[in-house]
């Protein structure tokens, strides 16, 4: 209790990986979403579509991106054992050989899923005539998709995008973010009755789109090049290959040293206390680097949204047998949970055998039930066949 990264439950466990999310990331989630509706100008933003995209559609990607890095490090021989989602975004705990192409690769393999995700969304929003727009500023409650096919820019209910009659023509009235929004559904029927044509988007291209949206703004986001972010690991591996670790880890860590103050500034400037816990915790990890790297310790950090790693540190990379694959091991547990199934029910028959024989031998066969004495001859059917 005393470890503050142990306060976490278990959720499940998949690929032979068990996920766990840490309580504090349900205070940050339920935080970002009482904040999301008590802004001013949101009142009619529903409440279900704010909830599914800070804590639904956050959920998925970051817990997607971590089992990238998890399939990255058994991809280079490596292995994972567990994803943490914590406060700061997702933690993916895996072990990788100690060289440069390894921790390339298995970091990578975080935003590689992210884009992952671009891809498929935008080829669902394509194939319905909608592209999606690949500003990270864009408002993912309005969701405005250009349609390439008549010309138009659509938008979900809260968005508000009027034409004239069978023309690509837009008219000045218009509402875009939610902080403008004053009722924008009935404003909506209202104008349309006038004359106007509404392009407004369906549901499905509208959550493609926030799904898009999220992914695409956690992969720009992981790639600025700052310990401990996805992009400062990057950068640890390229120049660890083009000189030493040392030297990798040191750059990384200086870089995560001038960003962090550049978020610390942003926090105070604008008043917002989740950049500045962002702030704190890559400057907290990147002088743990670097004291380690003095101490000739191995490397250690977590990564905010690609959270990541248990690396051994040696002068040279040990020599790795081949590991059994997930699979396998997944294949190989199940069937020792099954025999220990099968023990625990043979003991309880063997017991319950031995409480009714007792029972016979006290008060006579004919106390015993109807399901007693089926249950008697089903285990003395099984052992006559097992002998």
């Amino acid at each position: 209790m005393r470890d503050p990264m142990s306060w976490s439950i278990f959720l499940f466990r998949a690929f032979g990986i068990s996920v766990r999310a840490h309580i504090f990331f349900f205070v940050i989630t339920l935080g970002l979403f009482l904040r999301q509706i008590s802004l001013p100008g949101w009142q009619h933003v529903w409440w279900g579509d704010i909830f599914l995209l800070t804590v639904v559609v956050v959920f998925g990607v970051i817990l997607i991106h971590e089992f990238g890095h998890c399939f990255g490090a058994r991809y280079v021989e490596g292995d994972a054992k567990e994803v943490l989602l914590w406060p700061l975004g997702g933690l993916a705990y895996v072990e990788v050989p100690h060289t440069p192409r390894a921790n390339f690769i298995a970091t990578a393999a975080g935003p590689g899923m992210n884009l992952v995700i671009c891809g498929v969304c935008a080829a669902g929003l394509i194939a319905g005539g909608l592209l999606p727009s690949l500003n990270p500023f864009a408002g993912p409650y309005t969701a405005e998709m250009h349609n390439y096919q008549d010309g138009r820019t659509y938008t979900s209910v809260y968005g508000l995008k009027l034409y004239k009659p069978e023309s690509a023509e837009l008219e000045a009235v218009t509402v875009d973010t939610p902080a403008r929004i004053t009722n924008v559904p009935e404003y909506g029927e209202a104008v349309t009755k006038a004359g106007y044509e509404r392009a407004l988007a369906p549901v499905w291209a509208v959550w493609l789109f926030r799904i898009f949206w999220f992914s695409w703004l956690s992969f720009l986001f992981n790639m600025i090049p700052a310990y401990p972010l996805d992009g400062g690991r990057l950068l640890q591996s390229i120049v660890w290959a083009r000189t030493d670790y040392r030297r990798g880890v040191v750059v990384a860590a200086y870089s995560g040293f001038v960003v962090s103050v550049l978020f610390l500034l942003v926090s105070i400037a604008a008043n917002e206390s989740l950049f500045m816990g962002l702030a704190l915790f890559m400057m907290y990890s990147a002088s743990i680097a670097l004291h380690q790297l003095e101490n000739e310790e191995g490397p250690f950090g977590y990564d905010f949204s690609a959270g990541y790693t248990s690396l051994e540190r040696d002068d040279e990379p040990k020599p790795r047998t081949k590991k059994v694959g997930w699979y396998m091991r997944w294949r190989q547990a199940r069937k020792a949970r099954k025999l220990q199934r099968v023990a625990e029910e043979r003991q309880q028959e063997e017991e319950r055998m031995d409480q009714l024989l007792g029972k016979i031998a006290a008060t006579g066969k004919a106390s015993l039930t109807d399901e007693e004495r089926r249950f008697l001859e089903r285990v003395s059917a099984r052992k006559r066949n097992m002998s």
